[in-house]
């Protein structure tokens, strides 16, 4: 059995690399990933032209399926290192959600970074309000999709009628402006600045497009920044004259009303939206593409730049599509421009579509696997994010259930074929199951295809994961550096004694990998290095001394390792 299922693994695998060594090098997959929710992968690993695309489609009349947008960590804030953000896959798996993908854009290093951009709206709830111009995605109470480019508004009215504008809703306070927080934001307003924070009670909980709140003055604060926010209320939080206003104006006990209004560019009727997350911009519109920068004030280099990107979109029967184009990844994927991924999105078959969040943000997850390759190496935990649930697909049960795959490494940069095994003599999975196999990663270690074709791309250890209905099963791999495919050395004066210096030697793979435990032999002219020849270290150098001679007129150093080979004169 050991030899039957050896040799079948031996013909899998020719036929895998066969396939992706062929002229297009290019390969579709489909799979079911849930009761209407399907799973189209493209991966075209032509040189000069490499580029993974996974496309989920969505259709919300299925029984069962839920689409619903989600904060990462349940909240805008948390105090903690990731000030509220969360990776796709951790929010996916824990949510028990079927897919996830990352959405609107956040602001990355700073204290407010767990706050989207643009719109967010979960289950009727105002969360964070538009940006202007910008592109958002929302869905309806009646399960259909529209997109928009809204603008909006928000005001305040005291009892004698008089009011101010409202500057925002559950994002950090800038000097003169009047915030609303809700308990959605964090515990409290953690403001950067002193100001006046009104405590009001409320019945009218949720914050509703278009909806008036009404509200009861608990408690006035001046000079406060860290308000707790109750459940059963909001928090008005201003700085400036707006804080003047707030003091001299009310008091415990005054009523007054506070609403939210979102603006449509297009006839969307904002109080029917159930879900929405934004992004930017917007690149199908009705069938043709669009890709508006001048309106949606984008600057033109992150359009034509190929970059990773993550998009939504919707077909002409209404089913919902998100996508993923993974990029920065020589030999694996290079990414997409802005005016691509909208012809790309056409071919898919949608015909509107918006640009998300992408770079490092791209991330598509199924049940709590990675099925992309995130090109950061690592998956970025973001603000927010679109999630689908949905009702397993329907398969008996493969007992023993295990995946193959080599116990002494897989090399980066080069395609591993897995295989699954079942039963208790571990017999292969036939094909017509196989095929039914849904294959995820984890640790952002690289790519692992449809087929089963592992194509690692960093030095890690992480875990490959097949699922087939309701079964998981996991791997733990070790990702080795590929063979070596850049060596450079650098030679470094020594500060004191012009005529001594340092050779250090760098080995990587293709994927910029450091190779350890390689061998390096030097060539010295106009000098002699202390050793000469040896292996690289566990960062994938090698280094020794160099004495020069007074008299020598030309100084230099050669690197050799295999047939890889670099020189360098010392730096002045």
């Amino acid at each position: 059995m050991f030899i039957r299922s050896r040799c079948l693994r031996l013909a899998v695998c020719i036929l895998a690399i066969a396939a992706l060594a062929c002229a297009s090098c290019a390969l579709q997959a489909t799979k079911q990933l849930a009761d209407g929710v399907t799973l189209y992968q493209e991966t075209n690993l032509t040189p000069g032209s490499e580029l993974i695309v996974n496309c989920v489609t969505v259709d919300p009349k299925v029984e069962g399926v839920a689409i619903k947008a989600a904060l990462c960590k349940d909240v805008i804030y948390t105090e903690d290192a990731l000030k509220g953000c969360e990776t796709i896959a951790s929010l996916t798996g824990r949510r028990g959600a079927v897919v996830g993908i990352n959405a609107d854009f956040f602001p990355l290093g700073t204290d407010a970074q767990g706050d989207p951009l643009g719109v967010c709206i979960i289950d009727g709830e105002l969360v964070s309000e538009p940006s202007p111009r910008h592109a958002v995605m929302a869905m309806l109470k009646d399960g259909t999709f529209v997109f928009d480019n809204p603008t909006w508004s928000g005001n305040l009215t005291l009892a004698s009628g008089f009011g101010r504008q409202i500057d925002g809703i559950n994002r950090f306070r800038e000097t003169n402006e009047l915030i609303v927080y809700t308990s959605i934001f964090d515990s409290s307003t953690r403001s950067k600045y002193k100001g006046t924070e009104v405590v009001c009670k409320t019945d009218d909980l949720p914050v509703q497009c278009g909806k008036t709140m009404n509200l009861t003055v608990a408690e006035v604060r001046t000079d406060a920044v860290n308000t707790p926010i109750p459940d059963d209320g909001v928090v008005l939080s201003a700085g400036g004259p707006a804080a003047v206003f707030l003091s001299e104006n009310l008091k415990p006990g005054d009523k007054l009303t506070v609403k939210f209004e979102i603006k449509s560019a297009g006839n969307v009727d904002w109080t029917q939206v159930q879900q929405a997350v934004g992004g930017r911009p917007w690149v199908l519109k009705d069938g043709k593409e669009y890709v508006d920068l001048e309106y949606e004030r984008i600057g033109s280099s992150f359009s034509t730049t190929r970059h990773p990107r993550s998009a939504l979109g919707t077909t002409a029967d209404g089913k919902l599509m998100l996508v993923t184009v993974d990029g920065r990844q020589p030999g694996l994927s290079r990414g997409i421009s802005l005016p691509d991924l909208a012809a790309l999105m056409k071919r898919l078959g949608a015909v509107n579509a918006i640009n998300l969040d992408g770079g490092g943000s791209t991330t598509l997850s199924y049940r709590g696997g990675i099925i992309n390759s995130p090109s950061g190496g690592v998956q970025r935990a973001v603000a927010n994010a679109l999630l689908v649930f949905a009702k397993p697909v329907a398969a008996e049960e493969l007992a023993g259930l295990a995946i193959n795959a080599p116990a002494d490494g897989i090399p980066a940069g080069e395609i591993t074929q897995l295989s699954l095994t079942c039963g208790e003599d571990a017999h292969p999975v036939p094909q017509d199951q196989a095929g039914k196999v849904v294959w995820a990663s984890t640790n952002g270690m690289g790519f692992v295809d449809q087929q089963g074709c592992s194509m690692p791309v960093r030095v890690r250890h992480g875990q490959i994961l097949a699922f087939y209905g309701a079964q998981q099963v996991a791997c733990d791999v070790r990702i080795v550096a590929g063979p070596p495919a850049r060596l450079d050395v650098r030679v470094a004066p020594d500060k004191e004694n012009p005529l001594l210096a340092k050779a250090v030697v760098s080995l990587a793979d293709k994927n910029n990998n450091s190779c350890s435990g390689k061998p390096v032999t030097l060539t010295v002219t106009g000098g002699k290095a202390d050793v000469e020849t040896g292996v690289t270290g566990e960062r994938g150098e090698f280094v020794t001394n160099i004495a020069w001679d007074a008299s020598a007129t030309e100084r230099s150093v050669k690197a050799t390792c295999g047939t890889l080979s670099a020189s360098a004169a010392p730096t002045p």
